[in-house]
């Protein structure tokens, strides 16, 4: 019978997510898991006679040098060419840091040990919680928000950009153009601070920016719209924002607990 015991039944037991049992089976040292709340997983764990796969416990000490990668499943032209340019991009960056980075389909919904840790770009929050469901390996938010604390979110600085545009435009009216996005907790934190977003789905879109001041931080829409006469490019994918990435990946993988995991770059 026990071995017929997930994780999924120790967190139903204990009132928790699964990614808190995760955290607490690989010991980390997270100051906002209460003792009360360790303790009491601990004892399901114990009441159920749990055991933990051992690949899991040990990606808190082996490395295997790999990060892997969650995009949003998308069939739009633009989207995916953006999320192309974001792939090899990153996968550049990371190579220089010696890890290698496998990119995962949306369709790949088992669990992935073998890497250190696993990537999510510009995913609904409702995704990323279904990957930490299903795996034991620090999970980290990129440029999407998912507003738990337990995990590393790198999202831009808008609140920068938003200052930087307003100087270019001179005070006047401007739209900032995105490649529309799942995350809607991200779509919530953009509307209070520019006045004018339109979120792009294809093509045809963009014929209705003819008369606008333009705003763009992705380099496909910049890549459509840079002969615009008014267009802004700000681009939000830099070196220092992946190095950002990294930290908050290094610190992830050694289980380092941090106070601040909402962070912009």
């Amino acid at each position: 019978m026990k071995n017929n015991i997930t994780i999924k039944d120790v967190a139903r037991e204990a009132g928790v997510s699964v990614a808190t049992v995760s955290y607490v089976i690989n010991e980390r040292s997270d100051k906002r898991i209460s003792d009360k709340t360790r303790k009491k997983v601990l004892q399901v764990i114990n009441l159920l006679g749990y055991t933990p796969n051992q690949s899991a416990k040990a990606l808190a000490t082996n490395r295997s040098g790999m990060a892997a990668l969650y995009v949003s499943p998308d069939f739009s032209t633009l989207k995916n060419a953006e999320q192309l340019h974001f792939i090899n991009f990153l996968a550049s960056f990371l190579h220089e840091k010696n890890y290698d980075l496998i990119y995962l389909s949306d369709t790949y919904k088992d669990k992935f040990d073998h890497a250190d840790a696993i990537l999510c770009y510009d995913i609904s929050s409702e995704y990323f919680r279904q990957i930490g469901d299903n795996n034991f390996a620090p999970l980290i938010a990129l440029d999407c928000m998912i507003n738990d604390p337990l995990f590393f979110q790198i999202n831009s600085d808008y609140e920068k950009i938003a200052q930087q545009a307003k100087k270019h435009f001179h005070d006047n009216p401007y739209t900032l153009c995105l490649l529309d996005t799942p995350n809607q907790e991200r779509k919530e934190y953009l509307q209070p601070l520019f006045e004018h977003i339109v979120y792009v789905k294809d093509f045809a879109d963009l014929s209705a920016l003819s008369d606008r001041n333009i705003l763009v931080i992705e380099q496909t829409l910049y890549d459509c719209l840079k002969n615009h006469p008014t267009v802004y490019y700000l681009p939000t994918l830099t070196t220092e924002k992946a190095e950002v990435l990294l930290s908050c990946m290094e610190n992830a993988i050694k289980r380092i607990p941090i106070e601040k995991h909402d962070l912009f770059a």
